[in-house]
């Protein structure tokens, strides 16, 4: 099962195409990111992080692009929670959080607002998200029922962001997937606290039994500056589930890995490969630099697992936000023994993300 307390899923993801690739709303899927050592996290709420299409969504005095993990798994084979219709989530930021232009940016539900499409940087708005592969909730089809299942507004007296739902969002249903996982908050009408440091956001979440209230809270590491940042995407691969995935002794999972990547100046970072150094341990070099690591943790004995990228990382917009970044595909090959392999890609000075890889 996923180790939540050796990296947090992060992953952000909205009903827009992108349009470099024409993917649809379905195929837009992103995962997990490392949480900065020091931040803590409390009741329904394991983390708050930077959003893997977003060089600096926890940047001082940047537009907010956060998500917040709720304390569920992130397999879509575990469920997620429900919120009954008229029951609510709200989610209060604190002060330093400044809601700069509600006039020209105001919150706005991304299903419907004209301005929440890839590289509009007006866009306010949050999503409530289904886990991996990532979706967002998305909007009841077709009419008469209400054209979303559920609404968002501001609560300018508790600094709130509010999910209402227009109707039971029950994990298990098409339209809900595996339930309410992650809330990804993309407000470009806020800027972070000008101040680096951290920052507790609050959870009040009706997502209990018969609608019962459950809190959680969780720090966020406001930067003074970009770091490098690596977000997983499956936008390439039609949605399907990149992060977990089941292979057989010596052969290849099924589907390549995305990366998008950004160095610590917040630009795609290009010409990016990997170069396997051992059975447990790969190189991300740009030339003759070293700027990251692959660390393979295979089954005790096994030999022949192997991981090469497709070429070097090159120039695309993100899916979702449409920002500059990086692609980079990776290839793994299992070794010889069963068993669960994990793969941790990390960032020199950024952070990192974790693949699940079931060899039987």
């Amino acid at each position: 099962m996923y180790k939540s307390n050796r990296i947090a899923i992060l992953a952000a993801a909205l009903g827009a195409a992108c349009s470099d690739h024409g993917t649809s709303p379905a195929a837009i899927d992103l995962v997990p990111s490392a949480v900065p050592s020091g931040v803590r996290s409390s009741g329904i709420v394991a983390s708050v992080t930077n959003a893997p299409v977003a060089p600096g969504g926890d940047v001082a005095g940047a537009a907010t692009d956060v998500v917040i993990n709720l304390d569920i798994d992130m397999d879509p084979a575990v469920p997620g929670r429900t919120l009954p219709a008229g029951r609510s989530i709200r989610v209060l930021l604190p002060l330093g959080f400044e809601f700069v232009d509600p006039v020209n940016f105001p919150l706005a539900d991304v299903f419907s607002a004209a301005s929440c499409v890839p590289g509009n940087l007006q866009c306010t708005t949050a999503v409530l998200l289904q886990g991996w592969p990532q979706h967002p909730i998305l909007p009841v089809a077709p009419p008469p029922g209400p054209p979303n299942q559920y609404s968002l507004s501001y609560d300018d007296q508790a600094h709130a962001i509010v999910y209402t739902a227009l109707q039971d969002i029950v994990p298990g249903v098409p339209l809900a997937g595996p339930g309410i996982k992650q809330l990804h908050l993309i407000l470009n009408g806020f800027l972070n606290p000008r101040r680096p440091g951290f920052y507790t956001i609050r959870v009040e979440a009706e997502t209990g039994p018969g609608g019962s209230l459950e809190v959680g809270s969780g720090e966020i590491q406001i930067l003074p500056h970009p770091r490098p940042h690596i977000g997983v995407t499956s936008a390439f691969v039609t949605a399907q589930n990149t992060i977990y995935q089941m292979t057989s002794p010596g052969n290849p999972t099924p589907l390549p890995y995305d990366f998008l990547l950004w160095d610590s100046d917040g630009a795609p970072f290009t010409e990016v490969t990997i170069e396997q150094v051992g059975p447990e341990h790969a190189l991300l070099r740009k030339g003759a630099r070293v700027v990251g690591h692959v660390f393979i943790d295979a089954p005790p004995g096994a030999d022949g697992q192997s991981i090469v990228s497709a070429g070097p990382s090159f120039a695309i917009n993100a899916p979702v936000t449409g920002v500059p970044t990086a692609r980079l595909t990776a290839m793994f090959t299992a070794g010889s023994l069963p068993g669960r392999y994990v793969l941790t890609f990390s960032l020199a000075g950024g952070d990192a993300v974790e693949m699940f890889v079931d060899v039987t």
